[in-house]
């Protein structure tokens, strides 16, 4: 970005040094949160920092803690209708920093192709939509300080660990207080090669099961002795790989399954193992339920002829949002600020949004391309950021004016 071609004027039609953070609120923010190595489930002052804004543009905070986690419930207005932003201030581990074009938590601008970016652990996943809500609520209160309703935000330093204490305790909370929005804007990285290609309407339920097949330990000289936990446990996984679990939608893929992690034997080769543990799961969409699923199992675990112990994981349920006032109001923001018509999209793994669905909120995701999340050299568009706020901005706009 040029700061250069960008002037302010005085009432004179003089031109006037503007600050960074006037020109780009949103990107300067952004450079702050990224400096702080917040990784999962630790805030390192993110939320603060944001609550401190959102306080002095007269929102009203809550602080919520507990299990390792924090997070952050802030509040403008009253009634209905009400519009809830989400996300999270957390990142998981950089890696390897040493791969990286620089420090992960030290905010860096390149210029790769004539495109300037940001780099930094979380600049896309998800602190330039941290960002560019706290300034798209500010903004537009300040400018409209008798909005209808109520505009929320709600972020938490636990989405990208165990979720213990983050999302689902302040759901709680907004449940006990009558708090619950109408509408919920996850700003989790929906789109792919552009930001405005792609909204997430909704989005698959996860289902996990840790599974310690039986056998009989011995020397694998004397087969006769020894029944091979490993073989009965390779056979179970053929049987749950052959299974097409549904045809899937017109909204969304067929349900996967996935097999995980495989932990089995001594660490010797002429021992044959008693026991053998796998980790899979399925990620399913509203055709195939968790029950349904458990059921096909057991039919897959007779058919294999294994013993095994099961311990099953609800990660959460499918949600889908269908076609209305909320998903036109984000459609025409986003067509507005950037030219683009985005398309419909349940794909991807799992987001607090689910959490926020089954209190009965229509929930719609929307944030930066997702190329580089959780990878080495994650980045944003410099231009992004606050690109994303004025569209955030302007679907405030629309449903609460």
């Amino acid at each position: 970005m040029d700061e250069r071609s960008i002037a302010t004027f005085n009432a004179k039609g003089e031109a006037v040094a503007s600050k960074k953070e006037d020109l780009h609120p949103a990107l300067e923010l952004l450079k702050d949160l990224i400096s702080r190595p917040s990784i999962t489930p630790e805030d390192k002052g993110c939320q603060g920092v944001i609550a401190e804004r959102l306080a002095s543009c007269g929102f009203r905070c809550f602080c919520l803690g507990g299990s390792g986690a924090v997070n952050l419930i802030a509040v403008h207005g009253q009634g209905e209708p009400s519009l809830m932003f989400l996300g999270h201030t957390d990142v998981v581990p950089p890696g390897d920093p040493g791969k990286w074009r620089c420090d992960p938590f030290t905010p860096t601008l390149f210029d790769d192709e004539g495109v300037s970016y940001l780099y930094g652990r979380g600049a896309s996943d998800m602190k330039a939509s941290d960002a560019a809500m706290t300034v798209a609520l500010c903004d537009f209160v300040r400018k409209h300080p008798a909005h209808k309703g109520r505009c929320m935000l709600l972020l938490t330093s636990n989405e990208e660990g165990d979720s213990h204490g983050g999302t689902p305790k302040a759901a709680e909370f907004l449940k006990n207080r009558d708090m619950v929005p109408k509408w919920c804007l996850v700003g989790e990285p929906s789109c792919v090669e552009s930001l405005g290609d792609q909204v997430k309407n909704g989005r698959r339920g996860s289902l996990s099961c840790d599974i310690t097949v039986k056998g009989v330990q011995g020397h694998v000289a004397y087969p006769e002795r020894c029944d091979n936990a490993a073989h009965h446990a390779a056979a179970l996984m053929h049987e749950l790989s052959e299974i097409k679990w549904d045809e899937g939608s017109d909204s969304f893929p067929p349900t996967s399954f996935q097999i995980t992690n495989i932990r089995c034997g001594t660490g010797a080769e002429n021992v044959a193992p008693g026991e053998c543990f796998f980790m899979c799961n399925w990620r399913f969409n509203p055709l195939s339920t968790p029950q349904m699923i458990k059921e096909r199992f057991e039919k897959a675990l007779e058919r294999s002829k294994a013993s095994a112990d099961t311990v099953w994981r609800l990660n959460g349920l499918p949600f889908e949002t269908q076609k209305g006032e909320f998903s036109e109001a984000l459609l025409s923001a986003v067509k507005n600020k950037t030219g683009i018509s985005p398309r419909f999209s349940t794909s991807g793994g799992t987001s607090d949004g689910r959490f926020i669905a089954p209190l009965g909120s229509e929930v719609m995701e929307f944030g930066p391309p997702a190329l580089s999340i959780h990878g080495i050299n994650e980045r944003v568009k410099a231009e992004d950021p606050d690109l994303l706020a004025s569209i955030y901005e302007d679907l405030l706009s629309k449903l609460l004016l």
